[in-house]
């Protein structure tokens, strides 16, 4: 057995050729999911990077882990193991193409071979380039392809800063990204995390004022992650083991570009940061051209499918799905879903089929309500909340959050209350901004501004 997990760093569903997306970013990857099967909503348990992350190699939610955030105070046990350990004591050879080492030490653990192309290079780490990473990854499969694997490759490129190649800089941008009248950035503009926007907005180009600019950059990434995929599935084909491998392609988290009035990070849980790409292709299992509808959690999903596609039975039950027996209708998809975000803000949210309901611990630097309802099928953008509409809904849904996390939870803290308790660690990266760029007098107008609608909304 071959399995390569591919895992396309802040990587939105919705931009994707195969999922609808209106310009041609990901030619390789729409040609995968046709020869394969795609979950078209697939959610991660957990964002940003590390929870994320964290939450696929254990099988496990942050809430039980206790890694919810970039927190240094949140460490993995090692009583958890990661799945790797478990390929490796059963003498699988595991590899990895991946910076993620450089964040946390246990995104490392069960890899016999650990390939970090800019190590060393700390301010690398989330800027490394898909080629880079394919220099290694590339490699290891020639001299390894003959015999049976586990290979974790990560590309980061769609993370900010979005600063593809020269020539993927225009493929989907015409026009003046510098002009003066565009204010379609005049609202982050207002907000306290304008400091820090500005710098990685800077960092593309200086003085941009068109977002239609800067989510082409975004897509831009996306088109030149989707060569370097062409490159790896190519070498696949030439070394003649590409239909007896496994490729499973997805994100651990997407991108705010602008709904919401959240910009160019990964802050909240709406559909543009928690639903994830997810595609798998294997000839001998998986049948072709196959759309899975329903809900599932792919972060836990992945330790279950790949540990019994190496024919392992592990002690301990999983609660994520075995994607290979949910396609081939064994398992049922998940009838709710739940999603933590404890990097910028504090929020937590349950999907059903047909409503989502998102409840806000704490709304750092946001002028967010405490909760909100969406009507999925009618309202798939969140649009309209429909919380003060429907209060039934609301704590129909309130509830069973509430009784799920008591049921993960136990007679522990939640770590997501923990976090607000310590403080967001994105709080201080925007203060630290605004200092280097001389704003802080303006940053705390601003926070003042957002602390002053609070507390008049819960007047």
């Amino acid at each position: 057995m071959k399995v390569i997990l591919l895992v396309i760093d802040t990587l939105r569903a919705d931009h994707l050729g195969c999922y609808g997306y209106h310009r041609n970013t990901s030619p390789c990857i729409d040609e995968i999911a046709s020869e394969g099967v795609l979950f078209e909503y697939a959610y991660p348990t957990d964002v940003p990077t590390q929870p994320s992350f964290t939450s696929m190699f254990t099988g496990m939610r942050g809430i039980e882990t206790g890694v919810v955030s970039h927190s240094p105070t949140e460490s993995l046990s090692e009583e958890i193991p990661c799945f790797p350990e478990i390929l490796s004591q059963r003498d699988i050879i595991t590899a990895a193409a991946s910076t993620l080492y450089m964040m946390r030490r246990w995104f490392a653990r069960g890899f016999r071979y650990y390939m970090n192309p800019v190590a060393g290079v700390r301010r690398k780490l989330q800027q490394v380039d898909a080629e880079e990473i394919n220099s290694f990854a590339l490699q290891w499969l020639r001299e390894n392809y003959r015999k049976d694997f586990f290979m974790f490759i990560h590309y980061w490129d769609p993370h900010s800063i979005y600063r593809p190649p020269e020539k993927y800089r225009r493929l989907f941008y015409e026009g003046n990204e510098c002009n003066p009248e565009n204010h379609s950035l005049d609202t982050v503009r207002e907000q306290p995390v304008w400091p820090f926007v500005k710098r990685h907005l800077d960092a593309i180009k200086e003085g941009i004022t068109d977002i239609d600019y800067i989510i082409a950059q975004y897509d831009g990434e996306i088109r030149y992650v989707d060569d370097n995929v062409r490159n790896l599935v190519g070498l696949l084909e030439d070394l003649g083991i590409y239909d007896e491998t496994t490729l499973i392609i997805t994100s651990d988290h997407g991108e705010s570009l602008g709904e919401h009035d959240f910009y160019f990070d990964h802050c909240e849980v709406y559909e543009t940061t928690v639903r994830v790409p997810l595609i798998i292709r294997y000839p001998q299992l998986v049948p072709k051209g196959r759309h899975i509808k329903g809900l599932v959690q792919s972060t836990i999903s992945l330790m279950p499918t790949i540990l019994d596609l190496f024919g392992i039975e592990y002690e301990k039950k999983l609660e994520g799905k075995n994607l290979i027996k949910l396609v081939n209708e064994e398992e049922e998809p998940c009838s709710e879903i739940y999603v933590n975000q404890g990097l910028w803000t504090a929020k937590r949210a349950i999907r059903t089929e047909k409503w989502k309901l998102i409840r806000t611990l704490d709304k750092a630097f946001w002028e967010t309500p405490e909760i909100e309802l969406y009507d999925m099928q009618r309202d798939p953008n969140e649009t309209r909340d429909l919380a003060a509409e429907r209060p039934d809904i609301v704590d129909d849904l309130d509830l069973r959050m509430e009784r799920w996390k008591r049921r993960r939870l136990g007679k522990r803290i939640d770590p997501l209350k923990l976090i607000v308790n310590i403080g967001l660690p994105s709080r201080r990266w925007v203060e630290a901004a605004a200092r280097r760029q001389g704003l802080i007098e303006k940053y705390e107008e601003w926070r003042a501004r957002v602390d002053r609608a609070e507390k008049v909304r819960h007047a």
